[in-house]
This record gives C-alpha cells, structure tokens and sequence, in this order.
C-alpha cells in the first residue's frame, strides 16, 4: 500500500481528539461513540482497521468490554501508543490490503476516516469482505471533502484541501464500491443528510452462507 503521499504526523489524531478547539473536539469525539454505538455488546471479535492511537478501541471497550479487540495499522509511532493506551487489545503493523488473518476472522471490522486516504482502496474493501464472517459488520466513515474544505477554510487552515485525501466519496458512491448490503447511514456529527454533513457513517453487512439444499427423492411423499 502506498505511503509516500501521507503528510500527517503519524501520531496526528491524538491532537484532533482532544483540541483546544472546542467545535474540533465535539466532531470527532461524536464520531467515536457513534460508531461504539453500532457495535455488538459482546462476544464479538472486532477490528479497528487503520487504528492509529487506539481512541477508538478504547471508546468501544467502554461500551462493550466483553468484546475481543484488535487494531491494525502501518504506523510505528501510533501504535506504541495504542498498545499503551489499550492493554487488553491486540495490535498489529499490517498494510491494510495484505492483513496477515485467516479468512472470517472478525464479526465486526471498523475503519473510520481511512480510506479517503488510500489509492488501493478496492483492493483494502476486497481485504476486509474476506476477513468478515458471515452475517459480519463493515462500519465505515468518511469525510464529506466539500464541506470539510469550507471548514478549513472558515478556521484559517492551510492548505484549504487536506493534501492526502485522495479519494472523494459519497454514500451513493460507497455503496456502488462496496460489495455487500448497506444497512445504515447516518451523517455526523448531527445526523443531517450528507450535504449538510461533515462525515457520514455507513454500514454493511455481509451475507450469511446459503444452507445447502437437500437433494429431493423420488417415491416418497
């Protein structure tokens, strides 16, 4: 997976989730316990794809700490700090479109604000459909780039565009990308539709395998 291009530092969401910037804070921080609130309360194997710090693992173990956590990403930096912050998790330094996991390894694979940043990200959505299991949930975030680029713009941030979104989606988009049934949308922080929307939070699920059908025989009722 291509990394050339990310000119974030790698510990960056650490200062999003608690900015002195009070409108800053609450966006992200909502984004957070929206997604917690979407998670089974137990007996679930859940992946944080591209997990960065652990914010959102710890979120989601409050919430649901009978669940078995994992986080995965490609940064040194984030994820010492992950595993400091989340001892009960397991992490892992994986490239998102070749994860070392069996196949339908996770009920639940989450990743928020990640893949705007990925050109493979065809490649990285084929990678989590094979580690969900039947019946499995792909929670997914991303950013509504117009919208956040006006904000930047209102805050005085430069550059205006963020320099390593590379991809731009919408839900109706993400849903033609996705190869699995969208059950949930919702715009965040405040649940407005898209457009009004700094992000949306979508849902997938992935279907249970087909029983096989018993062979009919003749001569009998």
């Amino acid at each position: 997976m291509r990394t050339e291009h990310l000119v974030m530092p790698e510990d960056h969401m650490e200062e999003l989730y608690s900015s002195r910037n009070v409108l800053v804070r609450f966006v992200h921080q909502k984004r957070l316990k929206a997604l917690a609130r979407r998670i089974p309360l137990r007996g679930a194997t859940i992946l944080d794809a591209g997990c960065g710090e652990g914010q959102l693992i710890e979120c989601m173990h409050r919430r649901a700490p009978e669940n078995s956590y994992h986080g995965s990403d490609i940064t040194a930096v984030a994820l010492e700090k992950a595993r400091k912050r989340c001892t009960y998790a397991k992490f892992h330094r994986m490239d998102l479109a070749a994860m070392k996991f069996p196949d339908a390894t996770f009920d639940v694979i989450v990743c928020t604000e990640v893949i705007e940043h990925i050109y493979e990200y065809r490649s990285v959505l084929n990678e989590f459909i094979r580690l969900l299991k039947p019946n499995g949930i792909l929670l997914l975030t991303f950013p509504n780039e117009p919208l956040w680029t006006l904000a930047r713009f209102l805050l005085g941030r430069r550059p205006i565009k963020v320099p390593d979104h590379v991809n731009s989606f919408t839900p109706r988009r993400m849903r033609r990308e996705v190869p699995l049934r969208s059950s949930f949308f919702v715009g965040l922080p405040l649940r407005l539709p898209f457009f009004m929307s700094l992000n949306a939070m979508m849902e997938f699920r992935k279907r249970s395998v087909p029983a096989p059908q018993q062979s009919r025989t003749s001569g009998h009722p």
